[in-house]
């Protein structure tokens, strides 16, 4: 931050305007009367450069997403198997300990546990020395990802058996209705369009025994009255970040879990800040439905 070497005297009426103005070293000085509006400027050359790269990013990402468009179906799924296990990092430390020590800890996962949205298996290193766990079935429907899940989880000696189905979480048909201790979500809901994901949760709700519990973790839209800058950035990308990130979007997805409290016993729920790599995905929100 620049420092102003000339102010109004003190003596100055409070009426008497702002004066920005420019200097020589490229900040932006902003002169104010009165003691009480002191000496502050902005660094123009920050901000150049955070637009700059701000505008970057949208070019880019509107490149890919016109880009993404041409292929077809299957090497759409492709793509976004080979870029889910690129950005699944289990050596990122904040976001493990999200993950290991706040959602999926052992004392939350026991029994016979389901996971929607199984991935690449990013959740496995909370649940793999789990010895509360009696066997454990992932949801995927992408079957380009079921190499990576499966490369990913060999390096450990898993005691309970694990299966991969390449089910929708909608209508998980080999499942047994009250079979299930634990079901987990993490990060799953942005890409399921409406009204599918009531679906899901009606779906988990049937294969959960009385009294087992539904974990989930997901990131939201960022509130417009107290963010309206990363809101505004989030719904301008929106269109782009939808193509590439197999249908994500940026939605009010507490109002899902609302709708269940007339279904679940409990449903509970907080918000909280995902340490995304990414700046506009940090708003989220973590909780547990009861059956």
């Amino acid at each position: 931050m620049a420092t102003i070497v000339a102010a109004w005297p003190e003596t100055a009426e409070d009426n008497v305007p702002t004066v920005p103005c420019l200097s020589a070293d490229g900040h932006l000085l902003v002169l104010s009367a009165g003691a009480s509006r002191v000496r502050y400027g902005v660094n123009m050359g920050r901000i150049l450069r955070f637009l700059f790269g701000t505008l970057s990013f949208i070019i880019a990402l509107i490149a890919i997403g016109l880009g993404y468009l041409k292929l077809d179906n299957v090497y759409r799924q492709k793509f976004f198997a080979s870029f889910l296990n690129k950005i699944s990092d289990p050596n990122n430390s904040a976001i493990m300990n999200l993950r290991c020590n706040e959602l999926l800890k052992h004392s939350n996962v026991k029994g016979h546990v389901l996971e929607i949205g199984a991935g690449t298996g990013i959740n496995f290193p909370c649940l793999y020395n789990n010895t509360r766990i009696k066997s454990y079935i992932g949801i995927e429907p992408n079957i380009h990802i079921h190499p990576y899940f499966y490369n990913f989880i060999k390096q450990w000696d898993i005691p309970y058996k694990v299966r991969l189905l390449n089910n929708s979480a909608t209508d998980m048909h080999e499942v047994e209705s009250n079979s299930i201790d634990t079901v987990i979500m993490t990060l799953v809901l942005c890409s399921v369009p409406d009204p599918l994901p009531e679906k899901i949760l009606l779906e988990a709700h049937r294969i959960l025994k009385p009294g087992g519990h539904f974990i989930f973790f997901e990131h939201v839209v960022a509130n417009p009255k107290t963010n309206p800058f990363i809101y505004g950035f989030q719904k301008t990308i929106e269109p782009f970040w939808a193509i590439i990130g197999d249908g994500c979007q940026f939605k009010p997805i507490t109002n899902y879990f609302d709708a269940m409290k007339n279904v679940y016993s409990k449903v509970k729920y907080k918000h909280t800040d995902w340490p995304s790599p990414f700046f506009f995905v940090k708003d989220a929100v973590k909780g547990k439905l009861i059956k």
